[in-house]
């Protein structure tokens, strides 16, 4: 399998990210866009097999991924403070993206540990 360049694959998600925290403010924000454009690259980032890269690309891979999902977080938690009952769908499908980030991850580690036990 071949592995994306981590910090130029990882900037396409900062930039949907990005887009996607515009919605806590005044600018036009496009969450309806944006929001299907991260379900779409977490879909791709769950279909690399991660667990068997070498250790130091790992180890970037769960640093970068770590970052997202804290990004994503405090998106959600500016939008609670925010309270903009037209971005209410949307921050529920953010609290929804970062469980199933979190579950995949907490997986990932897992099948990681596991497949380093088999090689061993």
């Amino acid at each position: 399998m071949e592995y994306p360049e981590l910090e130029t694959y990882f900037q396409k998600l900062t930039d949907i990210t990005d887009r996607i925290a515009m919605m806590n403010n005044h600018f036009d924000a496009t969450p309806e866009i944006d929001i299907p454009q991260l379900s779409d690259f977490y879909a791709d980032i769950q279909s690399k097999d991660w667990e068997n890269t070498d250790r130091e690309y790992y180890e970037l891979f769960t640093s970068y991924f770590t970052f997202h999902v804290k990004t994503v977080e405090e998106i959600i938690q500016e939008a609670r403070e925010i309270l903009n009952p037209e971005n209410r769908e949307y921050v529920k499908k953010l609290v929804s993206h970062v469980r199933n980030s979190d579950d995949w991850f907490v997986n990932l580690k897992k099948k990681r540990k596991l497949a380093r036990i088999q090689v061993a």
